[in-house]
Order: structure tokens, then sequence, then C-alpha cells
């Protein structure tokens, strides 16, 4: 494929998805990860994307997410690991021994993982893809919400993870988003269900934190589950100047 081809194949995949990875482009693609560095670098240069650790995003996305356009969680988990990183690392000081805390699905949530280790806490989560970070000298216990499985998500979903849900109490739930809107003050993910399970769990939740980076900031999904002023605390790796910000956001650094 000449390099104009793969500049055009990017730029197709991302006007279908909010971001790509450059393994997933060099294993489609056939070609070095260092030839598809070359060409994001090309593409940012022109303006039509921005690159992220590992990958890239659509700056200018216009349509809105959905299950269909979402990507499989474990393609994302390369894309702005420092800044999932920073954010988890300044969420987990919330924590203390004894708390019982919600953790979402996504791969944002999942890095709160090795800061959690010496800690003696209970863990309940619908994520089948946070079990596999988990290190061996975990001292706390944990517990993983049944329902119907998802593959594409790597998480349980459902009635059944519902009602399990109204049997806990949680000090603090770490909540991940598809997308925010700060114009709007809107809070969005791609599937009902999944939203359905993010309200169910905040209901439940005596503080709620979102964890989002910038990557996610005016993405629209097709499901709203919560406003900006519902949660006691925003944690976030930046914020545009130009804009107000929110009291309940930290940004972490």
């Amino acid at each position: 494929m000449l390099a104009k081809e793969r500049l055009l194949f990017v730029l197709e995949r991302l006007n279908r998805q909010p971001s790509v990875s450059i393994k997933k482009l060099s294993d489609e693609l056939k070609v070095s990860v260092s030839t598809i560095q070359r060409d994001l670098k090309i593409l940012e240069e022109q303006g039509k994307i921005q690159r992220e650790r590992g990958g890239a995003i659509n700056k200018e996305l216009t349509h809105t997410l959905s299950s269909i356009t979402e990507i499989p969680v474990g393609e994302k988990e390369s894309i702005n690991v420092a800044e999932k990183q920073l954010i988890c690392a300044r969420a987990a000081e919330v924590i203390k021994n004894g708390d019982c805390i919600f953790i979402d699905s996504g791969t944002t949530p999942t890095h709160l993982i090795p800061f959690l280790t010496g800690k003696e806490i209970k863990i309940v989560t619908n994520s089948n893809f946070l079990l596999c970070k988990l290190a061996k000298e975990f001292r706390g216990e944990i517990y993983v919400l049944g329902g119907q499985f998802q593959v594409k998500y790597d998480m349980n979903l459902g009635p059944v993870t519902l009602d399990e849900i109204g049997r806990f109490r949680f000090d603090h739930a770490f909540l991940g988003a598809s997308g925010v809107d700060f114009d709007h003050g809107e809070i969005f993910t791609v599937d009902f269900d999944i939203g359905a399970i993010k309200t169910a769990v905040m209901k439940r939740s005596n503080h709620k934190h979102l964890l989002v980076d910038d990557s996610k900031y005016m993405v629209k999904g097709i499901a709203t589950w919560a406003e900006v002023t519902d949660f006691d605390t925003l944690f976030v790796n930046s914020f545009p100047a130009n804009k107000k910000k929110p009291n309940n956001m930290i940004i972490c650094k």
C-alpha cells in the first residue's frame, strides 16, 4: 500500500471511531510501527489528527459514538497511558483502608489498580478486564458482579448486574466515560445498558468520581447517563484555558 493510501486509510478509520492504535494499524496494514508513526506525524502536521501515546485521535470528531463505532477495550489499552496513570494516581489518594469501592469497566479506571496494592479495601467491579491487572500482592477483597458477558467490552451487564449492585453500598465509585460535553454538562457512553450500570452505581455511592483524560472532551455518545455536577470530583489531566473550569474538577499533574 502506498503512503497516500495509508493516510487515507487512517483518516477513514478515524471518521468511524474516536481513536486508533499504532499497533493495530501496523498489524492491519502490514507495515512497521515506525512507518505508522511517520504517517501519523504527517497527518498531525496537516492538522487532521492529534497524536497520542500509542495512537491518535480525531480531534474534529463530529459523529455520535455508539457500540458500533466503539473500539474494543483491549485495543484502547495502549492509548493515553501516561495521562490515565496520572489521573488514577491522584484519584487513589482519596481511598483509605476499610473502604468499599466500585471500579468501572474501561481502560482508565483500571489504572487505579497499581496504586491500590497495599490498601486493605474491598473492590467491586463488573469488569473482567480489570481482574488480569490485579497483582498477587493485593491485600484486599474483590467482588465481581455477574450478568451478561460482553466480549467487546470484557465486562458483565444487564438485569443480573443491576440487581447485584443493589446489594452493595460504596464509599467511593470511580467511573469512566466515552465522552464529556463541558459546554452542556453532559456525560456520555456508547450503550444504554452500560449507562444503566453507571447510574445504578452512583445511586449506591457516598462519593462519586469521574476519571477522564482530555481525549474525551467534546465527544458525544449515544447515551447520556450523568451530568458534570453529579460528581464529587472530576479527575482530569488537563483543561482548556479558554473554558471555565468546573468547581469539582482536579487537574492532575
